[in-house]
This record gives structure tokens, sequence and C-alpha cells, in this order.
């Protein structure tokens, strides 16, 4: 019997069908001919998951966002964003008789999270010196978050989160090999003898703190795959993608990345097993200490880039600083920290420092680079900037303490899943003193996805978790 819903299935698979076809040909015909190839697997691969797989079609979306939405192509990434606002707008028509319940489901402190942060940015471009720019961000923010809300909604009605994990692990070896082969021509001795600043890359997001960023979201996803598969080859395919990523985060030289990791994998394992964790410390330090007294260590230390300290990181923050103390209240207005940075710069304008710093402001297009997360919010939002910074980890992490608990009940999976989910934030936000981005990037799609995405599933679990607490109880 053919159903309402069959038939409203098929429509939207017509639809989708149609559409992709039409934004696959406009793409092509824009394209440059050594980008045009490109297209051949991701039309494949669309025509795959609308008809033959349309139950993974989303979460072939969410791979699309997470890894083509970069700096491969301007015109593929407009393509992905057509795509898949399409995309998402038809699957929350079809299921819009329960939007409004699974919404009421969400959190109600990242509601509240959410309706300051709008509303601070809101302000703080009223009275800042470009009005237009605070609320260009403000739109950004909210086709983000309907992103966002978007694959949430997924996650509720598919109830399998495992899946939307698989993606982003594998989102996090796609961009960890990118990295790793843009280093193909890369002549080793040259990186040990002049240093690795030059030889840094970003692979398909051209930033090596963007594409760190990954590498810290997803690695403890894989301790947690590795702890809980118990088949051998299983355990050794997860442990050949921890080496995948071990090397990309080489390849960024991210001191940043490489330090959130190895203390999220300490936090990991010391709610595990604390004798496990003390043993990663020592490892830890013995290998420090080796690399300070081997003969080698000169050249070791300078390919790690160890020798160039904070990188000019004090400076900005020392700028970011002074410009927060000049405009506490509102800050200097969302998006606005690149016009007002060389009235704070602590460095002369003629100096090395001076145009490297100019050089970054132009390339960035004046996005705020205080390299520390808090700073970037205190710097733009003022007061309420730092409150809202400050707020974000509170949230997280209030809501994964009660998960951890609640997980106890369910199942030593549940509970390591949530550890798991724990310990990106922990990364994350330990990462946030030296990066101000993959946290909330004022729109930038591509590097925040990751983390909201760990965050919506951590959102998902605390009401399934607050559920199965209650059948047990009752």
């Amino acid at each position: 019997m053919i159903t309402v819903h069959s038939i409203n299935k098929s429509t939207s698979n017509l639809l989708l069908f149609v559409a992709s076809l039409l934004l696959i040909f406009l793409v092509w015909i824009s394209l440059l001919p050594e980008f045009q190839i490109l297209l051949i697997p991701i039309t494949i691969l669309t025509l795959y998951f609308i008809f033959l797989k349309p139950d993974h079609y989303l979460l072939f979306i969410l791979l699309m966002y997470l890894v083509v939405v970069g700096e491969i192509n301007p015109i593929l990434r407009v393509f992905v964003h057509l795509l898949g606002s399409a995309s998402l707008l038809i699957f929350l028509f079809l299921h819009k008789e329960i939007v409004g319940n699974i919404y009421s489901t969400i959190d109600k402190r990242i509601k509240k999270f959410l309706l300051y942060f709008f509303s601070i940015v809101l302000l703080s471009a009223i009275f800042s010196q470009i009005p237009l720019k605070g609320i260009e961000i403000i739109f950004k923010e909210l086709y983000f978050f309907f992103i966002v809300f978007s694959f949430y909604v997924y996650l509720y009605l598919k109830k399998n989160t495992f899946q939307i994990i698989i993606v982003l692990m594998i989102s996090g070896l796609i961009m960890s090999l990118s990295s790793i082969f843009n280093l193909k021509d890369t002549n080793l001795i040259d990186l040990l003898m002049k240093g690795s600043a030059s030889f840094r890359t970003g692979g398909l997001l051209s930033n090596v703190n963007a594409l760190s960023g990954y590498i810290v979201v997803v690695f403890p996803l894989f301790i947690f795959y590795f702890f809980i598969k118990n088949s051998k080859i299983i355990k050794i395919l997860v442990l050949l993608g921890l080496t995948v990523l071990m090397l990309g985060v080489l390849a960024t030289i991210s001191r940043s990345a490489g330090l959130s990791i190895i203390i999220g994998l300490l936090f990991f394992t010391y709610i595990i097993n604390k004798r496990a964790a003390l043993w990663i410390l020592l490892s830890v330090l013995i290998v420090v200490l080796l690399l300070l007294i081997l003969p080698t260590s000169e050249m070791i230390l300078s390919a790690l880039r160890i020798e160039q300290g904070f990188s000019q990181r004090d400076l900005l923050w020392k700028l970011s600083i002074d410009m927060f103390k000049d405009n506490w209240f509102l800050g200097v207005g969302p998006g606005l920290w690149g016009l007002q940075m060389f009235n704070y710069s602590p460095v002369l304008q003629d100096s090395f420092i001076g145009y490297l710093f100019y050089d970054v402001n132009v390339i960035t297009g004046g996005f705020n680079n205080s390299h520390n997360y808090y700073l970037v919010f205190m710097s733009d939002l003022g007061i309420f900037g730092l409150f809202l910074s400050l707020y974000l980890p509170f949230t997280f992490f209030s809501i994964a303490k009660e998960n951890l608990k609640l997980s106890k009940l369910y199942s030593n999976e549940s509970y390591l899943l949530n550890l798991a989910l724990t310990t990106v934030g922990v990364s994350i936000f330990i990462r946030a003193f030296f990066e101000g981005i993959s946290i909330i990037t004022f729109g930038w799609v591509a590097i925040d996805l990751p983390f909201w995405v760990v965050f919506a599933i951590l959102i998902y679990n605390n009401q399934f978790l607050k559920k199965s607490k209650e059948f047990i109880l009752s």
C-alpha cells in the first residue's frame, strides 16, 4: 500500500535529484578544469545516497560540510552550502509535525546560552563603529546553528550516535591526511635545518590551526572506539587512525593541539585507570627530557617550533587585553578587532613583527587573531563577551557531569562514550587558551561544526539518559 509518507519521500528525493543535478551543472561550468574532476565522485555519491541509501543521505551532507566547506575552491564551498541547506530544509519540512517537540528536548542551559549570545552580539553591534558587520555575523551564526539543529533532529529521530561519530572520525582522518599529503615533496633535512615554520600545512582548510582543531575534537573518539571494540582487527584500524592523526599534528606543527591532546588523554585515562595516567605522564616527561639532552635536540626543537616560544601570541594577548581595557563594556564590536588592532599594537609598525601582523590581518580579512578564545570574546564583546566565553564551558561541563553520573547506571559503553565527549570539551577548552577558533568563530562553519556536533551528541545523550533513569526507577 502506498502511504502519504512514501509519496512525500519520493517527491523529496526527486526534488533533491533535480536540484543536485542543476547545482552540479552550474558548478561544473564555473570550475577550473583541475577542479572539475572533483565533482565526479561528489555526483556519484549524491545520487547513491539520494536513491539507494536515503536514510544515510544527511550523514553524507554532514561529511560534505565537514570536509568540502574549506578552502578547496570557493565555488565548491557555495555548492555544498546550497545543496546542504536545501537538503536540511526539506528534511525539517518532512518532519515538521515533530520538530517542535524535538526542540523542546534541548537542554535549557544551551537555550539560555544561545539567547545570551545573540542578544549580546546584537547589542554590541548596535553600538559599534560598523553595526552591519555585527548583523552579518548574526545571520552567519543563525545559519550555522540551523545546521547544528538539523543534525540534532536527525540524531533524535535515528537514535544512533555512532553513525555521526563515525562521520566525525572519517572527517578527521581526511583532514589529517590532506595535511600530510601536502608535505610529500618536503625535504626532511630542510625541515630540520631551517625549522618548520615555512613547511606547516593546513591541508583542505589552508589553516594549520583550524585543521589541528579537527584533530583535537576527533582524537578522544578514536580512543573511545579502541576501548569498546573487542575485535583485534578493529583495534589495529583504530591504532592506524590514531597514528594518522598524530602525523597530522606533526604536519601542522601545532603545539597547542599537541598539548591539549596530551591533557585530554591524561584526563581520559585518569578517570578509567589512574596508574595508566601516571605512566603516560612519566612517558611524556621522559620524551621531553630526551629531546632536551640529545645531541640533535636543537634541530628537533627547531622542527617542533619549541624555540619560537609563544610565536608572538603574548604580543597579541597584550594587544587584546589593552583593547578590552579601553572598551570593557561592549567591546569594539563583533568582527571589528582587525579594524582597531593597530591602535593597540605593542610593536612598531615598520618592524618585522609589525609587518607580520599587518600581513596576517589582511589575509584573514580583519578576523580577530587574539589566539585566545576568551580574549576574542572579551575584545569583541566586552565584559559580556567574557561572561559568554565562560558560560559556554560551564554549560558544556555541567551537562557532561550529569551524563557521566547517569551513564554509570546505564552501561559501560555509554559511560565511555560520555567520557570521550567530556574529554573533547577538556581538550578544546584547554586549547582555547592558545587559539581563538574551533568553538565559535563568528560564522566559520567548517571549523566550528566538529565541536558543536559533539555538543549535540552530548545534549541528546543527556535527555536520553534522564529518560532511561526515570524508566529504571519506575
